[in-house]
């Protein structure tokens, strides 16, 4: 598999991590740790945190759907959902943040929005009030509710994952 990214392992569109390919698996997580571990460093979903993360390695549009193999390959299929749509909700961040007044109509936030799917609500329910506060319209109440729930968010989906993990308790 040299020079290929085991991300072609897929199921009628859907990553699938399996024995054949953990080491992708791996990066994935490692990935998201990386995000979580700036997030955490600038308090929150701030702007351009995605930068770090390398989109041969994760990306966040395929792995919120992402399948994990059963067999034991200690790679948490839930953090991997989770981190796709943090770093989708990154991403979202960046775009009300740059378009101010028009980021509805921009191709790259309509992607966005559509990945942020049944999935992405089930893996972080917030999703659904987030949606909810960008697609009105594009005023400051919106952008004020949008940084309030990615806060929650950020407080939930990060920093208690992140403490679960260090306490052993994941």
């Amino acid at each position: 598999m040299d020079g290929e990214y085991a991300i072609h392992f897929t199921l009628g569109g859907i990553v699938f991590i399996s024995s054949d390919n953990s080491m992708q698996g791996n990066k994935a997580v490692a990935s998201v740790l990386l995000l979580y571990y700036h997030l955490l460093q600038e308090g929150g979903i701030t702007h351009d945190q995605t930068v770090y993360l390398d989109p041969h390695d994760f990306d966040a549009f395929q792995y919120v759907r992402v399948k994990v193999a059963s067999e034991n390959l200690g790679i948490d299929q839930g953090l991997l959902r989770r981190g796709a749509v943090i770093a989708l909700l990154c991403e979202l961040n960046d775009m009300v943040t740059d378009y101010e007044d028009d980021y509805l109509s921009q191709p790259f936030t309509q992607r966005i929005l559509e990945a942020l799917g049944p999935e992405a609500v089930a893996a972080v329910p917030e999703v659904k009030s987030i949606i909810e506060a960008v697609s009105k319209k594009e005023d400051r109440e919106c952008h004020k509710i949008f940084s309030q729930i990615l806060h929650q968010v950020f407080e939930r989906h990060v920093f208690q994952e992140i403490k679960a993990l260090v306490s052993g308790n994941a």
